[in-house]
């Protein structure tokens, strides 16, 4: 009897600007296959979409939703997942890509969380909402589109607001849920502890072994799965996390490239040179110079995508 299939999973960074931490894809390329996609995919922050035409297949690890125009999704940042589109339909979509806590403060932060805490939250929802059902979503969703895409004075308080309302409206619908619905038969879910904490704790330096130990692992069992499930070590992934948020700092602060090598948790600027040029391609001070003109927040080229994934894609 030959292996069992095992889901091939690739991970997608987005940089966000470190001042108003979100960025919206959207407009005509956004079509979605109707071709299912060879595997799944997470990336490093909260996803909301919505589908504005036709319908389509959501997958969360091994669950199966349907969609439809009108309807929203919220995905944690650590939840595997893609979406295909009805038989001759391609659906179209926009995205919104946000860290939850840096944009909206303390207002999301003040809510009641219950049994139910917001970090969870953050870390493990995956929700489809239907427009029929939950006509808040729709609303707010495209809401929010419309102040980024015009940027019109005034337009970040704005979304801030409309983000505080919409992730407090999903929280309310993700803590009514049963705990049985959420993603746990996925090996990655066993990960969720270490990557929250390279997340949170990147600009830090600690021991491997402390990934291990929050994921009740052995070591080698660790970086083994780690490798396996996410596709680099646990030091490549440290790496690029903190290359990711330092690329959103040097964009949009007028901090030396010292101060930013050591904010994200480099003590040497040679060591933060080195594994920018690693991840970039060129320095940090090259990078600047060139991310300047660049209106769109970035994508890091090795990891994220700016359309939708065609369905002749390589496998990862």
């Amino acid at each position: 009897m030959g292996r069992p299939h095992r889901t091939i999973l690739e991970y997608r960074s987005y940089e966000l600007p470190a001042d108003f931490p979100i960025m919206v894809l959207t407009g005509d390329r956004w079509h979605i296959s109707p071709i299912p996609g060879q595997h799944l995919h997470f990336h490093n922050c909260l996803e909301i979409g919505i589908c504005h035409t036709s319908g389509g297949t959501m997958v969360f690890n091994r669950q199966q939703l349907k969609f439809k125009a009108g309807d929203v999704s919220c995905i944690a940042r650590n939840v595997p997942h893609t979406t295909w589109s009805d038989e001759g339909n391609g659906s179209l979509w926009s995205y919104l890509f946000l860290d939850a806590y840096a944009l909206t403060g303390a207002s999301l932060q003040s809510v009641p969380t219950g049994p139910f805490g917001l970090g969870r939250f953050l870390s493990d929802c995956h929700l489809l909402l239907d427009s029929s059902r939950y006509p808040w979503a729709r609303v707010l969703t495209e809401q929010i589109i419309d102040e980024m895409v015009s940027q019109s004075p005034g337009y970040q308080v704005i979304v801030r607001g409309l983000c505080s309302a919409l992730l407090t409206y999903m929280f309310r619908v993700y803590s009514s849920q049963s705990e049985s619905e959420s993603v746990r038969d996925s090996s990655l879910h066993v990960l969720y502890p270490a990557l929250d904490h390279i997340y949170t704790h990147y600009m830090q330096d600690f021991p491997q072994d402390e990934l291990a130990r929050l994921c009740h692992l052995s070591p080698t069992h660790f970086r083994r799965l780690f490798k396996e499930q996410i596709g680099t070590a646990p030091l490549s992934f440290l790496h690029q996390t903190r290359i990711l948020k330092s690329c959103a700092l040097l964009r949009s602060s007028a901090l030396s490239v010292m101060e930013i090598a050591g904010m994200v948790g480099y003590n040497s600027l040679s060591s933060y040179n080195r594994q920018f040029i690693r991840a970039m391609g060129c320095s940090p001070t090259a990078w600047r110079k060139t991310s300047g003109d660049q209106t769109r927040p970035s994508l890091l080229t090795f990891t994220g995508w700016t359309e939708a994934e065609s369905p002749d894609q390589p496998e990862a």
